[in-house]
């Protein structure tokens, strides 16, 4: 069956490539793979980010738990649709590292508040 399948799609005349080519082509794949998709990916996140912070402490900078739960619920549905849509189930733990990490950036946005108003 999986003969068939190569057949079809052309991959045949990979099927009799030995692991250490498989390997390298991997290693060198990773860079050209990662500055194609992650890093677009990622420079978005971070415009995202960044865009959200700023409107959302310039607005209403007391109410931090609002603000965090905001950008969360905001950036969170593109993760979970495509958690769904191609199952790849990663990205449910990566919606909840971010969870996670907004609850520590809570407690470091008050530190700094605590902070400001002491000086």
């Amino acid at each position: 069956m999986s003969f068939i399948l190569f057949k079809l799609i052309g991959l045949h005349e990979f099927a009799n490539q030995e692991w250490s080519w498989i390997l390298f082509d991997g290693l060198h794949m990773i860079p050209i793979f990662f500055f194609t998709y992650g890093l677009p990916f990622l420079a978005g996140f971070c415009v995202a980010m960044i865009t959200l912070d700023s409107l959302g402490f310039n607005l209403i900078a007391k109410q931090i738990n609002l603000i965090l739960c905001l950008e969360w619920l905001i950036i969170v549905p593109p993760f979970f649709y495509w958690a769904f849509k191609y199952e790849y189930w990663l990205w449910l733990s990566l919606i909840l590292s971010f969870a996670v990490t907004q609850w520590i950036r809570k407690g470091m946005i008050e530190k700094i508040n605590r902070k400001a108003l002491l000086s």
